[in-house]
């Protein structure tokens, strides 16, 4: 024996053997490097976990006649240049409270090759059974603007359907009065 293992020794199991855990250990994080990255980058996450657009279905209350959840009760916008503002305000429909309900905004140019996409809140955050939420988003695009594009959905979850309840504007028309012959 060498002079400097002279002290007590206790001996175990696994005591003189050689072990290769180093580049066993090495390997598994290895792999599992490979897995996060895989979950991570492609679409191997949404193949493992159930996570679908059927899935994320449940999150959207029903209304008590079936049909959408939100319903758009008015939708107004300004032109200024190439400035364009849109506001509007939706009514919930359903018999539950619904929160972190956003706007998603589409403006786009009259050549459609310069769209802005813009998510608003809905306010009040928090949107109790037939209340009304309002929102507004503005937009300065590259050229006079065209079109836009409301849609609503929840800010971690999937597009909320909604019907188009606005109330059309009454206009009149004036008509002149015949005159009398006299």
């Amino acid at each position: 024996m060498s002079p400097e293992n002279d002290g007590p020794r206790l001996d175990l199991t696994f005591t003189g053997k050689e072990t290769s855990t180093r580049p066993i250990g090495i390997g598994v994080a290895a792999v599992l490097i490979v897995f996060i990255v895989l979950t991570m980058t492609t679409t191997v996450a949404s193949k493992i976990l159930p996570m679908s657009d059927e899935y994320l279905l449940v999150m959207i209350p029903a209304a008590a006649d079936g049909a959408e959840p939100l319903a758009l009760t008015s939708l107004m916008h300004e032109i200024d240049g190439k400035t364009i503002s849109v506001r509007g305000s939706i009514l919930n429909r359903t018999a539950q409270s619904m929160s972190d309900v956003l706007a998603v905004v589409e403006m786009q140019d009259t050549t459609g090759r310069f769209p802005q996409t813009q998510e608003v809140p809905i306010q009040p955050m928090e949107l109790a059974p037939q209340a009304v939420g309002s929102f507004a988003a503005m937009a300065t695009l590259e050229e006079n603007p065209g079109a836009y594009i409301v849609k609503f959905r929840f800010a971690d979850g999937p597009f909320i359907p909604h019907r188009d309840e606005r109330v059309p504007e009454v206009t009149i028309t004036p008509q002149q009065i015949p005159q009398q012959i006299k």
